[in-house]
């Protein structure tokens, strides 16, 4: 076979396996890692989310560095004001230490709840920040963002209400 023929199908099947893998790494939401792993709260106390059904939950993976995931926290917090805590629940969720997760509570948002998983983000395919959820009272997810979305939106009310 001639190798001059070969180069060209070779780089060609290069740039599609690596535009394939970005694509779905970075602009695809991945699968609610939370199905398969449970949420530590400051107490060291595990939570499934079996235990939240009943009830909407927002899940949001964030990390305390992230500019968008401090921006998406106010239409989140408003969300929560709006419905009610009976009515949704928010989970809060990074892999860093509740030290740091403490320290942005305080200075950004302490009225939602923060917890921490056992598995860094990455693992769980979390590699966008924000990336959050929202689940119906059967623990379906209905919507999905990656980066900052305004979760107090009428979109969102309506879903909820």
């Amino acid at each position: 076979m001639d190798f001059k023929k070969i180069v060209p199908i070779l780089l060609l099947l290069i740039i599609i396996s690596f535009t394939t893998w970005y694509y779905k790494s970075f602009k695809t939401i991945p699968i609610l890692p939370a199905y398969e792993n449970s949420f530590i709260n400051e107490q060291g106390q595990p939570i499934q989310l079996s235990d939240l059904k009943g009830s909407y939950v927002l899940i949001s993976y964030f990390q305390t560095w992230c500019g968008n995931c401090i921006q998406e926290l106010r239409s989140i917090d408003a969300l929560q004001t709006i419905v009610g805590k009976d009515k949704l629940k928010v989970l809060m969720v990074s892999d860093e230490n509740f030290e740091k997760i403490n320290r942005f509570k305080e200075q950004h948002c302490n009225t939602l709840n923060y917890f921490q998983t056992n598995k860094p983000l990455n693992e769980l395919s979390i590699r966008i920040f924000p990336t959050t959820y929202l689940l119906d009272k059967n623990g379906i997810v209905v919507m999905s963002k990656l980066n900052e979305f305004n979760w107090s939106s009428e979109e969102v009310l309506h879903i909820i209400k």
